[in-house]
Formats: C-alpha cells, structure tokens, sequence
C-alpha cells in the first residue's frame, strides 16, 4: 500500500486534505463549549425564599411539607437535613449567611452513583418539580454538587445600571424569555427581596424637652431589643457573655418597641412613644458592584444534555434582538467568564507548545525539512479529537483542551521516528522513494505498538463511568481519538510528504546545475 501511495501523491495528499477539511467543516458549526463537566457528587443543595414577612410558623409549616415530598419521591435520599428561620444575634457562624424567618435551605445526600440508578441531575430535576407545587415559594435553587467543579453550568447574565427598579424589570422579563426556552432548567435573580423593619423616627424636640440624645435613645432602644453584655461567667478557664436584654414575650410587636422605657441623666423614664414614632420601613437589597458598576444578575441553569454555549448563544442573540435602555448595558460572566479566560491562556499555551516542539526537532534533526513534515501530523490529531467528541456527543472543554496539550507532544513521535529511520536509510545509499517505504514498512510494528499501549490506557479514562469519571472522560476521548487517527493517517502521509518535498527540492537542484 505504501509503495502505491508514493506512486500516487497528489492523490493522497488531496485525500487527506478532504478528509480533515470535511471533517472540520462539519464539526465546527455543531461544536459546543462547556468549563467543566457536570460530576454525580451525590450531593445537592435546595435553597427557598417565601415572601419577606412570613412568620417562622409558617416557614416551619412548609419545610416539613417540602421534607416530606422530597423524601416520598427520592426514595435513593440517605441524608436530608433542612434549617430555617432568623438566626440569634449571638450566633455568629449563622449570621455570617443569609438567614431570615422567611428562608430554607437544605443538605441533601443521595449517596454514590454506583448504588443508585438515576443520577443527580434527574433527581435535582425531580425535586425542582416538587417546587412548583407549592405555589408559596417566591424562589428557589437547586445546586447540584455543592460549590467548585462539578455543579451543572449556568449563563450569567450581568445587567448594569443605576436605577433599581429598571435594572430589576429587565432582568425579570429576560429570566423569563430564558425559563420559556428548554435548554434553561433553573433561572434565578442575585438580587433579594426589599427587607421591612421597625424604625423609632425620634423627635429631636421631644427628645431635648427630656434631656435625652438621639445616640442615648437608640442605645437604649438597641440594648432592650439586641442585648448589651454586662458581664462575664468564667468557669474551668473558659469565659461566656453574660448579655442583657428585654426577654422575647416583650419584643415581639410594635407596641412592645413603644413600651420601652428610656432614662435621662435625672433618672426618669419615658417610653419611647413619648419621645417619637416607631415607622415599618423596607430596607433596600444589597447592593453588589462590579467594576464600581452597579449590577444584577440573572442565571440561568443548564438542562441535562445541553452544554454551556448554547445557553450563551441563545442568551446574546435574545440580547441583540431585544436591546436593553439606553442607560443600561449587559456583559455575560460566570462560568463562561471563566471558560473564556482559561481557553485563551490554553491556547497561548498550544501555540508555545508547538513552537517549542518544532524548535527541539530542528536543533536535534539539524535541518527544517523533516520537523517541518512531522508537524503535518498535529492537524489530522484535532480531526481525531472532533471524530471522538462528534460520537460520544461531547463539548469541549477544560479537560478536553488539557487532553490536546498531550497530544501535541505525543502525536509527533510516530513522525519523529519515520522520519529519522528515514534518514538513516538515506545515509547507507538509498534513495529518498526507497527509504521512505523501507522506513514505513520497518516502523509499523513499533508505532502500532506504542500508540496502542497508550490508546488502550486511556479507554479506561474515556469509557469510565464510576463516580467522578465524567470529569476525566473528556481528556480520555481527546487523547484516545486523537493519537488514533493522527497515527493512522501519519503513517501514510508523513512518509508521503517527505519523498515528494524531498524529490521537489533535488530536481530544483538538479535544473539549477544544468542551467549553471
């Protein structure tokens, strides 16, 4: 076969340059992008927000409802735990997080893929339909896998503008144009509700009339509702807060904050609803920045089966079609913030990496002929990986490009030893056509055997489907398909290519010393 290839080189030259076009061409257009895979961690978490104001009661009430369904239709769950409700001032590992009467959250462990058929993502589904039924829910979140790698995508889309309410109405209306399309399975606002709480308006008058400052009025008032620490307990070298405060039968209601009683300097007391007007206000959220930008955010959760570039796609075009006020501007983060700047550096990365190899083959074959027509072999690897993720029906991604970095350094060496077996056989007399089908015939049984033995290593990896298998299947696929086809086509084509640019160069040769 070899001998005939050499016979017809333009012919397998056009052939090869077909096939990686085709290829290419029909890849490319259908090529999806993620970050990181979506890993079965066998964890998720639920977050639920009730209208502000709900009363813990009620709160209560529906987490034991929610308990309850969940439990009933995941049977695979082997630890739920939930917590709710305002944390105490003098909890401080609680109010470091959102807490509130009107909040839920959460914990669920469903355990190892390996003892359960369905996996997490269909259960975190599953219980995000659970959610809907329970029309008192103002929103919620499924997280799949906790934080960090792993959890399923999301788009970002970050709306930038002054003005609350407009940035708020906007992003409402796109979260939801995104939950009409059914590549979203979750889409969710970063901005919370407006939080309503109790203010004493003091009457500076009233308060002068009584010997009384507007500081010593609210410390008093804070110190009835909050607590002051008066003292200390030690006991076996370990020391607690002794705080006093008005007991909880009489801070629970409005009249309760008008009832407490504030001394002056003299010693006497007045109530509070004698030195002003306790108001119920709304507190605005708060207020996040980038950039020193004002901005909300709406993500929208991949659903199963759908990669992160489409979501993006569909989110720009949605963006372009229907353009935002003039006074607001858009920007897409998040994970796809974060892909982006990861695929950049990587592809820098390729490029040093080529670079780099090229520069090694030329200072070691002493000559840019022959690395020159081994780097042909780097271009049929990228066919290989588009072949692997077009079957398996894989995105690329972080892994998949950490896959391509080894191949760009492993797929050379089919190259590098034709070609110097090559050379060699020109050394002892042969000609170029002669020792290129010496060399391809003679290093067939050692390539075939090396690129084997690394091929059958990384079916493991491609194929696996254990617990934590999806984020290593990409670089499995990349490198498996990859070097297969890249040393399937090289060892035509490498050989083809040095005999033809070789011959071309001798017969240049040759006329330049007939016309000399």
């Amino acid at each position: 076969m070899i001998a005939w290839c050499m016979n017809h080189k333009r012919i397998v030259m056009l052939a090869a340059a077909v096939i990686f076009a085709v290829v290419i061409a029909i890849y490319v257009p259908r090529m999806k992008t993620e970050y990181f895979p979506t890993a079965d961690q066998g964890r998720i978490q639920v977050s639920v927000e009730l209208p502000i104001g709900t009363a813990q009661d009620v709160t209560r009430d529906l987490a034991q409802r929610l308990y309850e369904k969940i439990v009933a239709d995941v049977p695979e769950i082997k630890v739920l735990s939930y917590n709710f409700g305002q944390a105490d001032s003098q909890n401080a590992f609680a109010s470091m997080r959102n807490n509130g009467t009107y909040l839920i959250s959460m914990n669920i462990n469903i355990g190892s893929m390996e003892d359960r058929k369905r996996s997490t993502s269909e259960i975190a589904d599953l219980i995000r339909e659970d959610l809907l039924l329970f029309p008192e829910i103002n929103k919620s979140t499924v997280t799949e896998g906790g934080m960090g790698m792993g959890g399923r995508s999301a788009v970002q889309l970050e709306i930038y503008g002054y003005d609350f309410e407009s940035t708020e109405n906007e992003a409402r209306r796109i979260r939801a144009k995104m939950m009409e399309n059914p590549i979203f399975v979750q889409a969710v606002l970063s901005r919370d509700q407006y939080t309503p709480e109790y203010e004493v308006d003091f009457d500076r008058e009233k308060l002068a009339l009584n010997g009384l400052t507007s500081t010593t009025a609210a410390a008093a008032v804070s110190a009835a509702m909050s607590g002051t620490v008066a003292s200390y307990y030690r006991e076996d070298g370990e020391e607690y807060n002794i705080r006093v405060r008005f007991a909880p039968e009489f801070r629970e209601s409005l009249e309760d904050i008008e009832n407490i009683v504030v001394h002056n300097a003299m010693g006497r007391g007045i109530k509070v609803r004698d030195l002003g007007e306790v108001v119920e206000s709304k507190v605005p959220p708060t207020i996040t920045r980038k950039n020193r930008d004002r901005y909300i955010t709406v993500s929208g959760m991949m659903a199963r089966g759908h990669a992160l570039s489409e979501g993006v796609d569909f989110v720009t075009s949605l963006m372009e079609a229907e353009p935002l006020p003039a006074e607001l501007s858009w920007d897409i983060g998040g994970d796809y913030e974060e892909q982006q700047s990861m695929f950049s550096d990587m592809i820098l990365l390729m490029l040093l990496i080529v670079i780099l190899v090229y520069m090694v083959m030329a200072s070691q074959f002493e000559s840019f002929l022959g690395p020159l027509v081994i780097m042909f072999s780097i271009p049929f690897a990228f066919t290989g990986v588009a072949l692997g993720n077009m079957l398996h029906g894989m995105a690329v991604g972080v892994m998949s490009l950490i896959g391509i970095i080894i191949l760009l350094g492993i797929v050379v060496k089919n190259g590098i030893v034709l070609i110097d077996y090559t050379i060699l056989c020109q050394e002892r007399g042969m000609s170029v056509r002669e020792s290129s089908v010496t060399a391809a015939r003679s290093r067939l049984r050692p390539i075939l055997m090396t690129t084997l033995t690394t091929v059958c290593g990384m079916l493991p990896m491609a194929w696996g489907r254990g617990e934590g298998s999806e984020m290593w299947n990409g670089l499995g696929v990349t490198v498996a398909w990859g070097l297969s086809i890249s040393t399937l086509i090289t060892l035509v084509i490498i050989p083809v290519l040095y005999c033809g640019i070789t011959e071309h160069r001798e017969r240049r040769k040759a006329r330049k010393e007939q016309r000399g």
